[in-house]
């Protein structure tokens, strides 16, 4: 990382950051809140990746053109989409899945570990126990949906390993 530019104010080293965010270069604040504590003792610094400096610096300036530029040629300077993407088909690893069936079926344990009465008496009691033949059906419901998850998880897992192989 580079320090592109420091700053005294907070709100103009934001402003800088918001600018560089939107033109899609990666950056940073350095010692952003330390003039809560300490004013004028440190600056804020803007910090941008080595490779993006030039192109931060420019865009900074206002010499848009300049920039663009520096764009245009560290695009001619990549390699192709193709061979740069087959490592990430190599490496694709489907885990939001597990994620998602982990949190269907968590709650839907806990809600079935729940021992509801039986015997409910009163004139609101056939209700109550709709309600929880209905929770628990639902319950089995997401385990059955949470373990679809996880067999579809090693499906795609496994898919994406074969065609790995075959490349």
């Amino acid at each position: 990382m580079v320090t592109v530019r420091t700053y005294w104010n907070p709100a103009k080293a934001a402003l800088a950051k918001s600018v560089l965010d939107n033109y899609e270069i990666p950056c940073a604040l350095l010692h952003e809140n330390a003039n809560l504590f300490y004013p004028f003792a440190m600056p804020i610094r803007l910090l941008v990746g080595d490779h993006q400096a030039d192109r931060a610096i420019q865009i900074l300036n206002g010499n848009l053109e300049k920039a663009a530029e520096i764009e245009m040629s560290e695009a001619d300077n990549e390699t192709s989409v193709d061979s740069a993407t087959a490592p990430e088909i190599a490496n694709r690893n489907p885990w939001e899945l597990l994620v998602l069936a982990f949190y269907l079926f968590v709650p839907a344990i806990c809600v079935l570990g729940t021992k509801f009465p039986t015997l409910a008496t009163g004139s609101r009691a056939r209700y109550f126990i709709a309600r929880a033949t209905v929770t628990q059906f639902l319950s089995w419901l997401m385990v059955l949906l949470a373990a679809v998850l996880v067999v579809f998880y090693f499906r795609v897992r496994n898919s994406s390993l074969k065609s790995s192989t075959r490349q």
